[in-house]
C-alpha cells in the first residue's frame, strides 16, 4: 500500500512537470567499519553523494583515509565528541544551553580544526548537531568560525539562511527490542509524507537521515528499495543547500 503511496506522490510531482530531489546524510562516522564499506558501496554504486557526518573527538586515519578514496562521501562537523550535557529528563543534546555559549561554540571550532587537519579541503563547512539539536543562539555565530550551513532533522527551518534539514529517518529509534530499521512499506509511506510536505511547499529537496553503525538488515533493505527507485533524483548537499526557500517553514 504504501508503494502505492509513493508512487502517487510521484505522479502528482511529475503532472506538475517536478521530479522530486533527495539528498542524504549519514551521521556518527568515526573510522573505517564494515557498515561503513557497507554504505559506501551502495551510495557509490548508486552514484549518490552522502553528507557524512563526523565525531570529531574520535574521528581516525583510517577514516580519513577511506573518505579520501571515495569522492562521494563529504565529510562534515558533528558536534565535538557526541556527548549529552542534558539532564534527565531534558532531551538528549550537547550544544545546548547547559553550557556558556562560548564554549559551545569553542567545541565546533575544536572539532572543524581537527577535522580539518584529517580532511584537508575536503572537509564541508556544515554543522550537523548530534541528536539533531542545539540552542537557537549558535546558529547566527556559526559563520564566526567557519560554518556555513547546519543540519537538523525536522521540515520546519527557524534559520532558512543557513538551515537545511533530513526527513526522513530510516531507523525506528522507539521500536519495542530498542532501535531497528523500518520495514520498506513504512519507509517508502514517510518519505512519500515528506515529498508532500515539501511539493506544498516549493519543491525543496528532501532530505534521508541514516546511521551506518546501527543498521540491521532490515535497514539496508529499506535503503535498497528506495536507492532502486528511478523516480527519485539525488543530489548532493551542496545542492540542496543552493535549493532551499530562503523564508521560514
Amino acid at each position: 500500500m504504501s508503494q502505492l503511496e509513493l508512487e502517487t506522490e510521484l505522479q502528482t510531482w511529475r503532472v506538475a512537470g517536478r521530479q522530486p530531489q533527495v539528498w542524504w546524510r549519514d551521521d556518527d562516522a568515526i573510522s573505517l567499519t564494515p557498515e561503513l564499506e557497507r554504505l559506501t558501496q551502495l551510495t557509490g554504486e548508486a552514484g549518490i553523494d552522502v553528507l557524512l557526518a563526523v565525531i570529531p573527538a574520535y574521528a581516525d586515519q583510517a577514516l580519513a583515509a577511506f573518505v579520501g578514496q571515495h569522492g562521494h562521501l563529504q565529510p562534515c562537523v558533528h558536534g565535538w565528541s557526541h556527548t549529552n550535557h542534558a539532564s534527565a529528563p531534558e532531551k538528549k543534546c550537547e550544544l545546548g544551553t547547559h553550557r556558556a555559549l562560548d564554549v559551545v561554540l569553542s567545541d565546533i571550532e575544536r572539532g572543524r580544526q581537527r577535522l580539518a587537519g584529517l580532511f584537508g579541503s575536503r572537509l564541508v563547512p556544515v554543522l550537523v548537531p548530534p541528536w539533531n539539536r542545539m540552542r537557537d543562539d549558535l546558529a547566527p555565530r556559526l559563520g564566526d568560525i567557519g560554518i556555513k550551513a547546519f543540519s537538523t532533522f525536522t521540515h520546519k527551518r527557524t534559520f532558512p539562511e543557513t538551515q537545511v534539514n533530513t526527513h526522513v529517518d530510516v531507523m525506528d529509534w522507539k521500536a519495542p527490542e530498542g532501535a531497528a530499521g523500518k520495514m520498506p512499506d513504512r519507509l517508502q509511506s514517510e518519505l512519500a509524507a515528506a515529498l508532500g510536505v515539501s511539493r506544498l511547499n516549493g519543491y525543496y529537496p528532501v532530505g534521508l537521515l541514516t546511521h551506518h553503525l546501527v543498521h540491521d538488515e532490515m535497514a539496508w533493505s529499506s535503503l535498497s528499495t528506495i536507492v532502486a527507485n528511478t523516480g527519485l533524483a539525488w543530489v548532493s548537499f551542496e545542492l540542496a543547500f543552493d535549493s532551499q526557500p530562503r523564508t521560514t517553514s
